[in-house]
């Protein structure tokens, strides 16, 4: 388990490790159009890996076929989560076929794994709709956790319903969708895990991208937001549904409402001047000023901003002061996308931020001195020592 020597089953920790990847909403978000986040794979590959004694070269395969399956099935289902499923449903292909690759499982292995997967977890999109709770962060480690479990399992023989996917009653016609997969990276396609979008801020993507303009409008109103009598705020349909959906995103009162409301990120931006972890703790969240800022912001979806989405991100925020002057700034592709990406240099520094306050100094810089050469590495098991907080325990 990651930062401690205890040790449990590999499902137990892919979910435990998962969800302390997961939680603060600050790791990454597919290209697809409703595809979730692929790295919540990654630490049930690890897990896997470890518990096979996988080197380096085929846990890394396996994480870039995870981000294979989970973009793809995001790509070629998007239906599904209209539908009233959660993307989750991909999470558990993602981490059964990563986890599989990692551990070796031969083709009629995986396609055992992959039926396990499929016919017994699909989730339900209600994780994320409204006032939002602790499992929202849980969800896709508990895909995870379920995909690592089902690799174990065909590894060791268990055979799964034949024609999980297309059978009368498999994962298309159940949730409802058309799975028309498009082609996989390789051959001249880029991999999904090229391509997709890294989070500069501890939220949710869409409430990510409405920050940018939100902080340059900022430093136009010198932080005087006293000053303002209206904000406007434009976007595409898929952010109102998910960061703008209900009147709790006007009123949080959790860190995972927060972290999924509009509202509340452009009123912190707007007055802090920046948005970081310490703008979602409890205290944070019941700012009193933050909250009469909120009630003063408006969201909606626009035929044009819509149009351009999944290829941009768009925003168009418009602040109107007391005395009608009218401040705009808008967004299509906020830092962290391929087309703005995050350099080595600013994906350091948010390591060392999240990090460096439970590691300290010296151990992150060791740390990053493996990662960044990852190749190199031998044994899976090195990759958690450099995590080990010593003072935890062992179990």
């Amino acid at each position: 388990m990651l930062g401690t020597r205890h040790r449990s089953s590999p499902e137990l920790v892919a979910f435990a490790n998962g969800v302390m990847a997961r939680y603060l909403d600050f790791n990454d978000t597919s290209m697809s159009r409703k595809g979730g986040h692929p790295s919540d794979n990654i630490m049930a590959v690890l897990a896997a890996a470890e518990y096979a004694g996988a080197d380096i070269q085929n846990t890394i395969a396996g994480i870039v076929i995870a981000y294979e399956v989970q973009d793809r099935f995001g790509l070629a289902c998007s239906d599904l989560r209209d539908n009233g499923w959660d993307h989750v449903a991909y999470v558990v292909l993602a981490s059964a076929a990563g986890a599989g690759r990692a551990i070796g499982l031969n083709k009629e292995q995986m396609a055992n794994a992959l039926a396990l997967a499929a016919v017994a977890n699909a989730g339900m999109r209600q994780t994320r709709a409204g006032r939002l709770s602790m499992w929202k962060g849980c969800a896709a480690p508990n895909a995870a956790r379920n995909g690592v479990f089902a690799a174990l399992m065909a590894r060791r023989g268990l055979t799964g319903p034949e024609e999980a996917f297309e059978g009368p009653w498999g994962f298309k016609k159940q949730l409802g969708t058309v799975l028309k997969l498009p082609a996989f990276g390789g051959n001249g396609e880029p991999f999904s895990i090229e391509t997709d979008k890294f989070k500069y801020f501890p939220c949710d993507y869409e409430a990510q991208c409405s920050i940018f303009p939100a902080l340059e409008l900022h430093k136009v109103l010198n932080g005087k937001v006293n000053e303002i009598a209206k904000i406007d705020i434009e976007t595409y349909e898929h952010a109102v549904e998910v960061a703008a959906d209900t009147p709790d995103k006007w009123n949080p009162t959790t860190r995972e409402t927060a972290d999924h409301s509009i509202p509340y990120v452009v009123a912190v931006a707007l007055t802090k001047g920046t948005v970081g972890l310490g703008d979602f703790i409890d205290e944070s969240i019941r700012d009193p000023e933050l909250h009469a800022l909120m009630q003063k912001i408006q969201v909606h979806a626009t035929e044009e901003c819509t149009r351009n989405w999944p290829e941009a991100f768009p925003f168009r925020i418009t602040v109107t002061t007391e005395s009608g002057q009218k401040h705009v700034r808008d967004v299509r592709y906020a830092k962290g996308h391929p087309r703005n990406p995050m350099t080595d240099q600013e994906i350091e520094v948010k390591f060392r931020q999240l990090a460096e306050p439970v590691m300290g100094r010296t151990q992150v810089n060791n740390a990053l001195g493996c990662l960044w050469h990852l190749e190199d590495i031998k044994r899976i098991q090195e990759l958690f020592d450099l995590f080990v907080c010593e003072g935890q325990g062992r179990s």
